[in-house]
């Protein structure tokens, strides 16, 4: 993926211009069984100690140069090969972006795509409160399922993750449902994710399932339309909180 991609039509925010911190490699503290990009194959210690991150200056450039094609943008994303805010010095990242967006595309928002795993990190901190929307992944409502669904290369819990999440400004939360091999959508499994949203309290709540290859867990299936629907109805029963859903590919 090059540091710099799109337009892409996303369903959630329009055209989109996607922004990658990362590099050519998968960079990620996690192992998503759902994960279109593949088994993450890079160690964390790997990753902190030997991997080699575009400069901000290379960010920069590429940005420059795509923004000269003159293509209209509704939202800056930041996603990419993997966890953006593995990014060294991510606040700073997110400071240049916001002088590209000032310079370049002041209506266009900016959101960050995160697991929400290095919450721990003041300059993650720092970085995500100072942009627009911060969307935090949230598949699973307990320990166990976290570590079967997302497989974390890094110590973290539920305990752990709430605390950080805390410390966010507000935040957007994106959950994947699916079924076959796995399924997170009922029973124990849904009822602890309710009850983590409900602890959360998002601005947003975005309810989305597989679309594409799971090369991670071949198996997996997508939950049709009315169940996501139907796991909205009883966030919403439980908690009060409003979902959307979005049942077709969502591409970022």
């Amino acid at each position: 993926m090059d540091l710099i991609y799109g337009p892409v039509k996303s369903l959630r925010y329009g055209h989109t211009l996607g922004i990658n911190l990362l590099g050519l490699e998968k960079v990620c503290s996690y192992n998503c069984v759902y994960c279109s990009l593949g088994p993450t194959v890079l160690t964390m210690n790997k990753v902190r100690k030997d991997y080699v991150f575009p400069t901000r200056e290379e960010i920069k450039a590429a940005f420059k140069a795509y923004i000269a094609q003159s293509v209209p943008m509704e939202a800056i994303v930041i996603s990419g090969n993997g966890e953006p805010t593995l990014y060294p010095d991510f606040d700073e990242a997110m400071k240049m972006i916001l002088e590209l967006r000032q310079e370049h595309l002041p209506a266009a928002k900016i959101i960050a795509l995160s697991n929400g795993a290095h919450l721990d990190n003041k300059k993650v901190i720092t970085g995500l409160n100072m942009i627009d929307e911060r969307v935090i992944k949230v598949d699973a409502g307990n320990d166990v399922l976290l570590a079967k669904i997302n497989d974390p290369l890094i110590r973290i819990n539920m305990a752990k993750f709430l605390g950080g999440v805390r410390k966010l400004t507000d935040v957007t939360v994106q959950s994947m449902f699916f079924t076959g091999d796995f399924d997170n959508s009922q029973g124990d499994a849904l009822d602890e994710w309710i009850e983590v949203i409900g602890m959360i309290k998002p601005k947003t709540i975005q309810l989305t399932t597989v679309t594409r290859a799971t090369p991670v867990m071949p198996g997996l299936k997508p939950l049709d339309e009315d169940m996501l629907y139907s796991i909205a109805f009883k966030l919403k029963k439980r908690t009060t909180l409003e979902a959307q859903v979005f049942s077709a590919a969502l591409k970022l």
